[in-house]
């Protein structure tokens, strides 16, 4: 999975190739500063062009924003509440325009304000879980308005958020004993895909996955466990492992290319 010699990493003069130290001093906890109306909800999306998007990604409580073409990660800054308490990203997806995550644990879904990292909406999931991996279906793919899919962790199902009322619901099963292991993309033009484990797997494995019913069908086995983030960005499949390189996934081997490698311990990646 190692780029060739050639490769040059190009960072620009305000990018980062590792995450800056940022204290929490919180732990992730509400420091008791006033937050979002308890109602908030994630905007609706506007239309643009996702190749004009950033690929945004996490490592832990740090966003980044990622250039594909110049090859260089810039980071956001933590993502925090209003009082400035930082919290873990458990899953990042592309809302329209709104960068949405899961929080601490995937208790809430939160939007993220893609400059600086701060939440700006917060909406508790019901029932509560160990929710994590986020992906949007974009309007018009799938539905007529966006579909929200999450994965719970070492469950063998995948799962729909209403971004409205934070009401999680069962799609379906994996089926065969697969179970998710880290994170779910839609790839505009080739459907959804995931990381699972347990079944044939063999520590971890991609799969294309049925939107509408879960059902998974495994492209490639034996991956290892260090590959945390996936995105669906300009109709490719990336996965990001935790080790800091960026790659490129074929979607019928499973192959996997080096794209560049920002040295960040990548936890989540965004469509």
């Amino acid at each position: 999975m190692r780029g060739s010699p050639g490769l040059i990493l190009m960072l620009s003069a305000c990018g980062f190739s590792s995450p800056a130290a940022v204290s929490d001093p919180g732990g992730g906890g509400d420091d008791g500063g006033p937050g979002p109306a308890p109602d908030a909800s994630v905007d609706a999306p506007e239309p643009e062009a996702e190749v004009n998007l950033p690929l945004y990604a996490a490592s832990n409580q740090m966003i980044y924003k990622l250039d594909v073409d110049q090859q260089t990660s810039m980071l956001v800054g933590p993502v925090r509440r209003s009082g400035g308490t930082s919290v873990n990203v458990d899953g990042l997806a592309l809302y329209g325009h709104t960068l949405i995550g899961l929080s601490d644990g995937g208790v809430e879904l939160i939007s993220i304000d893609k400059d600086d990292g701060s939440i700006l909406t917060e909406k508790p999931l019901t029932p509560a879980g160990a929710w994590s991996g986020l992906t949007v279906i974009p309007a018009g793919e799938l539905e007529p308005t966006p579909v929200v899919l999450s994965g719970l962790a070492n469950d063998g199902k995948l799962y729909r958020i209403d971004a409205t009322t934070g009401a999680v619901t069962a799609v379906g099963p994996f089926t065969n004993s697969y179970r998710f292991f880290s994170d779910l993309a839609w790839v505009k033009g080739e459907g959804l895909f995931a990381t699972l484990t347990g079944g044939t797997c063999a520590d971890v494995c991609f799969a294309k996955l049925d939107p509408t019913t879960g059902a998974a069908t495994v492209f490639r086995s034996n991956l290892g466990t260090n590959l945390y983030g996936l995105s669906g960005y300009r109709g490719k499949l990336w996965a990001f492992n935790h080790a800091g390189p960026v790659l490129t996934v074929n979607l019928t081997t499973g192959l996997m290319a080096m794209a560049f490698d920002p040295q960040v311990p990548w936890t989540e990646a965004a469509q």
